[in-house]
């Protein structure tokens, strides 16, 4: 069957999905348009289909594809409920560039994707079940982003093309494996592992004043305890699904952490030397998982700031009582409000190891 090209902006999208499903569901290979790349697309239920995409691909028996979903909530019908930290992944980038590696449910192990091309997902939803969409190219090749190489390459070995100009991203999808404690970064597409790890990490923030002197040494000791209650290092907490930062009620951005602070934290292994100040703003206070303030003052100023905060927002000792301030003061001062901080971290850890899990 010679392979028919249809230009998608000129031509009525829903028949033509339509006609796209039929193709599918009767063995025939489709190549379809994402915002990534293009993709190989075929019906995994058929043997001999799936055959005919490992063949015009020159791909091994053992590799495999990745499934392609018409909606996130199709996901439960091929792996295990994703855990907090990959729903906060799909909810942020889904549909969209991320493929997630997750437990399967008929498989140890399933690749998924929600593609962010409206046609595609139609015929998908139209197949009724999952496809299998592999870029278009010869294993080991770049994939093939134009409709007219497609068209000379693989012409003759699928039955259609949509043709929706050249693919927009011209890359793969990001793919983040999500098996065990650690999630793990398999291949950068135009999502970077760095905003991977951050969007993925139950976000924790402690708040002071300046952010020069007692929320520096809290974000610095959080770091450090719970790393070395994972067993990790403490640049691997994002991976991990943790991640702590600070900010102050009355500062400016850019300002290092004070001297005493740094010595203090130096003598227990803290390096503030990187430190920046970040003014609190209601951007920082929305996203935190938790957090937590120097003293009642910073409290009332956050709550000011966002109200809903309320549940999320705690004085930093258990007790409820202020930390005080050491700025102005000598090292003594820095060294006692390092080891009241130390305490209180210390007592707030069994909820920091939780929350990644929740």
């Amino acid at each position: 069957m010679p392979c028919e090209r249809v230009l998608l902006r000129a031509t009525p999208a829903a028949p033509l999905a339509a006609r796209a499903a039929a193709l599918l569901r009767a063995g025939n290979l489709c190549v379809l348009p994402t915002e990534t790349v293009y993709g190989l697309a075929v019906l995994p239920s058929l043997p001999a289909a799936v055959a005919a995409a490992r063949a015009a691909k020159g791909r091994a028996e053992d590799q495999v594809f990745t499934w392609h979903l018409a909606a996130a909530d199709d996901l439960t019908r091929l792996a295990r409920a994703p855990e907090p930290r990959v729903q906060r992944l799909l909810q942020r980038y889904w549909p969209g560039p991320l493929t997630v590696v997750l437990p399967g449910l008929h498989e140890p192990t399933v690749g998924l994707r929600v593609p962010a091309h409206d046609f595609t997902r139609d015929v998908i939803a139209r197949c009724g079940e999952a496809l299998w969409l592999t870029s278009v190219n010869r294993t080991g090749q770049p994939p093939l982003c134009e409709p007219d190489a497609i068209a000379s390459a693989f012409g003759p070995q699928v039955a259609l093309l949509v043709d929706d100009g050249r693919s927009p991203l011209g890359s793969a999808s990001t793919v983040v494996r999500a098996l065990g404690a650690r999630l793990e970064v398999l291949r950068e597409g135009i999502l970077s592992a760095a905003e991977i790890y951050s969007t993925a990490a139950a976000s924790v923030l402690f708040v002071c004043t300046g952010n020069t002197c007692r929320s520096p040494l809290a974000e610095a000791l959080a770091r450090q305890r719970v790393a070395e209650a994972l067993g990790v290092p403490p640049h691997e907490l994002l991976a991990h699904g943790l991640s702590f930062g600070s900010a102050g009620t009355g500062t400016l951005d850019g300002m290092p952490a004070s001297e005493g602070s740094q010595a203090a934290g130096a003598e227990v292994g803290l390096d503030l030397s990187m430190h920046q100040s970040r003014a609190l703003d209601a951007a920082m206070v929305t996203a935190a998982r938790a957090i937590y303030c120097l003293g009642k003052s910073h409290l009332r100023r956050l709550l000011d700031l966002v109200p809903e905060a309320r549940e999320r927002a705690q004085l930093l000792r258990p007790d409820g009582r202020d930390i005080a301030d050491p700025y102005g003061g000598d090292l003594a001062a820095y060294r006692r409000a390092r080891e009241e901080i130390a305490t209180a971290v210390a007592a707030r850890l069994p909820d920091w190891l939780a929350l990644r899990l929740r």
